[in-house]
C-alpha cells in the first residue's frame, strides 16, 4: 500500500507516513521530460518576469531535500524505523521533484538535490521550453500556455498530495493565506480583476479562516463560554 513521506512543507510542517495515501504524482505527464529549475531560470526570473525563480529558492520546498539531513527530520524518521531520511522512499516520495519516473524521462542536468522543484507542481518542463523558444525564434506572438504544454493552473488538490490531514501531525491551514507566500505570478501575463480575485479565493471548505472550519470553531467558542457572558 501506498504511503505519504515525511515532509517538512512549504508552510513549515512535517508530515507523518501514511498508509490511506495514493502515490504523489506530477501533473503534466505530457510535457517532454523533466528538466530541473535550473532550465527555467532564463525566463522566469527577473522582476520584468515575476522573480519566479528567485522567490522559489527562498522558499522551503527549495529545501525540502536537504531538511531530510535535518536533526529534527532524523528523529522523526528514527521513530519510523527510517535511517537515513535522504535515502528512503518513503521521504523521497514528496521531498524530491520526479521520484519514480522513468529515468528516460528525466533530462541530463536534472538534480534531485534541489528539492521540490517547479516540475512538482506545473510538470514536466521540456515541452514548454521547446515550443516557447520557437516562439521566439519564430517572432510569432506568444501564444496561450495549453494543459497538454505544462500545467498553469492553480489546483489544491495537487498540493494535497503532500500536504493533507492523514498525517498525525497534520494541523488545517489556511491554503489563501499559504499561496499568497508562495505564489509567483508571472507580469507579462494580464489577468484581469476577476481572473486575480478567482485566484485569491481558492480554498476549501474546512479552512479554520474561511470555510467552515471557521464557522464550527465559532460555533464551539460560543458553546463553551459561560451564561451571560
Amino acid at each position: 500500500m501506498a504511503t505519504l513521506p515525511i515532509l517538512t512543507s512549504c508552510f513549515g510542517l512535517i508530515l507523518l507516513p501514511s498508509l490511506l495515501l495514493p502515490p504523489v504524482v506530477n501533473p503534466g505527464a505530457e510535457g517532454g521530460r523533466y528538466v530541473g529549475a535550473a532550465a527555467c531560470k532564463n525566463c522566469h526570473n527577473g522582476a520584468e518576469k515575476g522573480d519566479s525563480y528567485d522567490h522559489w529558492l527562498t522558499t522551503p520546498h527549495a529545501k525540502a531535500y536537504e531538511t531530510l539531513a535535518t536533526p529534527k527530520a532524523k528523529e522523526v524518521a528514527a521513530k519510523l524505523k527510517i535511517d537515513e531520511p535522504q535515502k528512503s522512499e518513503k521521504c523521497l516520495k514528496c521531498h524530491i521533484t520526479a521520484f519514480g519516473v522513468d529515468a528516460k524521462l528525466i533530462k541530463k542536468g536534472f538534480k534531485i538535490e534541489a528539492g521540490v522543484q517547479c516540475e512538482s507542481c506545473h510538470g514536466a518542463g521540456e515541452d514548454h521550453i521547446k515550443f516557447r523558444f520557437k516562439e521566439a525564434q519564430d517572432g510569432t506572438t506568444v501564444s496561450p500556455v495549453t494543459p497538454k504544454e505544462i500545467h498553469s493552473q492553480r489546483d489544491i488538490t495537487n498540493c494535497n498530495k503532500c500536504h493533507n490531514e492523514e498525517s498525525p501531525t497534520y494541523k488545517p491551514f489556511c491554503i489563501k493565506e499559504r499561496m499568497e507566500k508562495i505564489q509567483h505570478l508571472d507580469p507579462r501575463k494580464k489577468r484581469s480583476a476577476e481572473d486575480l480575485k478567482k485566484l485569491a479565493d481558492i480554498c476549501y471548505p474546512e479552512c479554520p479562516k474561511c470555510g467552515k472550519g471557521k464557522k464550527e470553531g465559532a460555533e464551539k467558542n460560543e458553546a463553551g463560554k459561560e451564561p451571560g457572558k
